[in-house]
């Protein structure tokens, strides 16, 4: 049950947050808009998850359909989210300047895009598409990723920061 209200509070404030990123970047204010989805994005929703599966991972591991009796992946995930929240809290507080903060969701936004990734393979695997597990985990996953990608690209695109 626990699981559940983290992973919908997770849902919740990624979705405030990219709103209200998108919002302030519509408006040309780029550091306010990288700063909301560092802090709700990234940060509050790596410590949301990190929580989810490192705390309750009985609960999450049953909410996601995996075996819960050896919880190291869970504690490998949630330990991922953890570093990725701190690093977000650490280039928002800190005058780590504009490229950090989009190295930090750029970073995020590839974890989370290899979870989308997985969760399709899974679904796949297990035969397992068009259901509500697909949907709720594979797609909402992948459209997320998708709206963090085109967010990041478009900070970059007006800060003029370039990959390579």
């Amino acid at each position: 049950m626990i699981a559940h209200i983290i992973a919908t509070l997770r849902i919740a404030t990624g979705t405030i947050g990219l709103f209200n990123g998108y919002s302030e970047l519509f408006d040309n204010n780029l550091n306010a808009a990288l700063d909301t989805i560092i802090v709700n994005a990234v940060g509050i929703v790596g410590l949301l998850s990190f929580s989810g599966h490192l705390i309750f991972h009985k609960s999450d591991a049953k909410r996601l359909g995996w075996e819960s009796d050896k919880p190291y992946y869970q504690y490998e995930v949630g330990f991922a989210h953890l570093a990725f929240a701190l690093i977000a809290f650490f280039t928002y507080c800190g005058n780590w300047g504009l490229a950090a903060k989009v190295l930090t969701v750029l970073g995020y936004t590839i974890y989370l895009l290899q979870i989308g990734i997985l969760y399709t393979w899974r679904c796949f695997s297990e035969h397992r598409v068009f259901t509500r597990y697909f949907l709720r985990h594979a797609i909402s996953t992948l459209v997320y990723v998708g709206l963090m990608f085109y967010f990041v690209s478009r900070v970059m695109r007006s800060a003029q920061i370039d990959l390579f």
